[in-house]
């Protein structure tokens, strides 16, 4: 039986975020063995079927391809293309000169409402870490 769920009801049920989630889906995160029984579960599969699937995938991707046209993705990377230095001296201004760390890095999306349509947001929060001096 093919079950409708979304991203926001899988990572309900996974206790994580939903951005994390879809990540999994695209194969750019890794499930824990917790992670796969719970999905198993949900979608009733096997456990030993999913672990051969997320086995046989290999690694989380990495690479983030071509998403010049991409009508979600190449905004968003224009924006911080636009806004790096701003953004770079910003925190560097208020955090010291230092490196974030994309590995540390969660991404948050939300709905907007704004009275005539909506806007989105969207949180990266991650570490920081500073330079050491020697």
């Amino acid at each position: 039986m093919r079950r409708k769920l979304t991203f926001a009801e899988i990572a309900r049920h996974l206790k994580h975020d939903e951005v994390w989630t879809a990540a999994l889906f695209y194969g750019r995160a890794t499930p824990t063995h917790k992670d796969i029984r719970q999905l198993a579960e949900l979608l009733s599969l096997s456990v030993e079927t999913l672990e051969e699937d997320f086995r046989s995938a290999g690694p989380p991707v990495r690479d983030v391809g071509n998403v010049a046209h991409d009508p979600i993705v190449g905004p968003l990377r224009d924006t911080l293309a636009l806004y790096a230095p701003a953004i770079r001296s910003v925190v560097v201004e208020n955090m010291g000169d230092g490196a974030i760390s994309a590995p540390h890095t969660k991404v948050h999306v939300e709905r907007v409402e704004n009275g005539r349509n909506s806007d989105i947001r969207v949180v990266l929060e991650s570490k920081y870490v500073q330079y050491q001096s020697w």
